[in-house]
């Protein structure tokens, strides 16, 4: 859908799915820590990307700092904490459907 970005960080591709396909799941990442990933990104961001763009679930070796990342980007107020709600709403609704948890 663009030359420039992969679909994880591409917010149009999440529009389509939420508004012309009505896709109301679980939208997940690829591993972030591929080689071809740090093509795409500044700053080795990814999940703080991928997060802005519409994914509820990010995929990535190297959690940690990741997950640090995507802390600090709520901590300055960058990510909206609701946004996080919805997608961790979505994460458990899904793991209750599949009865991965009751």
């Amino acid at each position: 859908m663009d030359q420039d970005k992969p679909a994880f960080i591409y917010e149009n591709v999440h529009k389509i799915l939420r508004d012309d396909l009505n896709f109301s799941g679980v939208v997940i990442t690829d591993d972030l820590a591929m080689d071809t990933v740090k093509t795409y990104i500044e700053n080795w961001n990814a999940a703080v990307q991928a997060v802005f763009a519409g994914n509820d679930m990010i995929i990535f070796f190297d959690l940690a700092s990741q997950k640090r990342e995507v802390l600090n980007a709520v901590n300055d107020e960058k990510i909206s904490v609701d946004l996080i709600v919805i997608a961790v709403r979505k994460i458990l609704s899904l793991k209750y459907d599949y009865e991965i948890i009751t």
